[in-house]
C-alpha cells in the first residue's frame, strides 16, 4: 500500500503556506510564477517574486489568485504543483489536501479549487474548510459549541469577516481590502507628497516597517524610486506618520465592515461576542496598535490570534488531527448537495 501524505494548504493571494499533518514540515512561499513568452516557466514562488518589477517585456509575472479566489487556473496549477512537489517529495496522487477557502465565495469559485487540485496536481483526496473556522480553531476557540465567535482575517488582498457557531459560518463578508490596497495607498501618498514613484515592494516595506495606529513611534525609512518631474532616479526619507495617515481611510473601511457584520449578529451570539471579543488574524493585522484602534472604535475587546500570519494553516493541521473537527470540512460531492 502506498504511503499517503496529508497536507494543510492555505492558498492565499500573496503567499502559500503548506504544513504536513504533524505540523513539523512547513513551506512558506510566494504565490506567483514568472513565464517567458507566456508559456515557458522561468521561476516559481520567491524566485519569481525576485523578478517582479524587474522583468523584461517578454517575461510575465503572474499572480494566480485575486481577492481570495483562483483567477488563473493554469498558473495556479503550475505554482501549487511545483511547491507541493518540493514540499512532499512524493507523487501528488498520494497526497490528501485540506484547503482553506473564503466562506462567501460562489460554488463555481469553490469548484475551481477542486479543479486545480484534480488537474495537473492529481491529488488523491481534497477537502475544503472555511477559512474563518480554521482561524477559530487556531485561536483554540470551541468552534463546535453553540457559542458565537467572530474572526477577522486581514490578508494580502482581502479582509474576511466570519461569525461562527456550532461548527458553521453564520455570517460572513469578504471585503476587497487587504495589504495590497494599503500598499497602493502608500504609493499614492509618496507620489503626491514626495514626487516619487515607487514600486509595490517598496510600499510594502514602508507599511511593514513604519505603519501604526494610535501613538506609534516617529521613524523614517529611505526609499528609492523615480522622480515624477525629472524622470531620474531619486531617494527620499519617508516618515512613519505620513505612512500611517495614508492607510487610515482603508483601515476605517475595514472597521466599518466589522461593525456592520457585528450589528447583524443574532442577539444571543452577539452577547457571546461582546463578552469574548473579536479575534484578528492575517499578516496585515500585525500593523502596530491595530487591535487597540479597532477596540477604541467598536468598544469590543479585540484579541490577536498567536502568530496571525500563519494562523489559518495552523488551524488546518488541528482539524486534520481531530475527528470531530473534520466534520466541518467538505468534499466536491458535499458541495454539490449545498444550496
Amino acid at each position: 500500500m502506498l504511503f499517503q501524505k496529508v497536507c494543510a494548504v492555505d492558498l492565499g493571494t500573496d503567499t502559500i503556506k503548506i504544513k504536513d499533518k504533524n505540523g513539523k514540515n512547513f513551506l512558506y512561499d510566494k504565490n506567483v510564477v514568472a513565464l517567458r513568452n507566456d508559456r515557458d516557466i522561468l521561476a516559481v514562488g520567491s524566485a519569481a517574486y525576485e523578478i517582479y518589477e524587474k522583468n523584461p517585456k517578454n517575461v510575465q509575472v503572474v499572480w494566480p489568485m485575486t481577492n481570495g479566489v483562483i483567477a488563473n487556473l493554469t498558473e495556479a496549477e503550475i505554482v501549487l504543483s511545483h511547491l507541493l512537489k518540493s514540499f512532499s517529495g512524493i507523487l501528488h496522487r498520494d497526497v490528501t489536501l485540506y484547503i482553506a477557502v473564503p466562506s462567501d465565495i460562489t460554488q463555481v469559485e469553490k469548484r475551481a479549487f477542486f479543479q486545480v487540485m484534480r488537474g495537473k496536481i492529481g491529488a488523491g483526496r481534497i477537502r475544503l474548510i472555511d477559512k474563518g473556522i480554521a482561524d477559530a480553531v487556531s485561536a483554540e476557540l470551541p468552534v463546535l459549541s453553540s457559542r458565537g465567535h467572530m474572526i477577522v482575517n486581514i490578508g494580502g488582498d482581502t479582509t474576511e469577516i466570519s461569525v461562527i457557531a456550532s461548527g458553521k459560518i453564520i455570517l460572513s463578508q469578504t471585503l476587497k481590502i487587504g495589504g495590497r490596497r494599503l500598499d497602493e495607498d502608500i504609493s499614492t501618498m509618496v507620489r503626491r507628497k514626495f514626487n516619487l514613484s515607487i514600486g509595490q515592494k517598496s510600499a510594502e516595506a514602508l507599511k511593514n516597517n513604519l505603519a501604526f495606529m494610535i501613538n506609534g513611534p516617529r521613524l523614517e525609512q529611505k526609499v528609492f524610486g523615480i522622480h515624477t518631474l525629472s524622470g531620474l532616479p531619486k531617494s527620499d526619507m519617508i516618515p512613519s506618520l505620513a505612512v500611517s495617515v495614508a492607510i487610515i481611510d482603508s483601515v476605517d473601511m475595514i472597521v466599518e465592515a466589522i461593525s456592520s457584520i457585528f450589528n447583524r449578529v443574532p442577539p444571543q451570539l452577539m452577547k457571546d461576542i461582546t463578552r469574548e471579543g473579536i479575534y484578528l488574524s492575517g499578516g496585515v493585522s500585525m500593523i502596530q496598535n491595530l487591535p487597540e484602534y479597532i477596540r477604541k472604535e467598536l468598544g469590543i475587546p479585540i484579541h490577536h490570534i498567536q502568530d496571525p500570519k500563519n494562523s489559518t494553516v495552523r488551524g488546518l493541521v488541528e482539524i486534520i488531527n481531530n475527528k470531530d473537527l473534520r466534520q466541518c470540512t467538505y468534499t466536491l460531492k458535499d458541495l454539490a448537495g449545498m444550496r
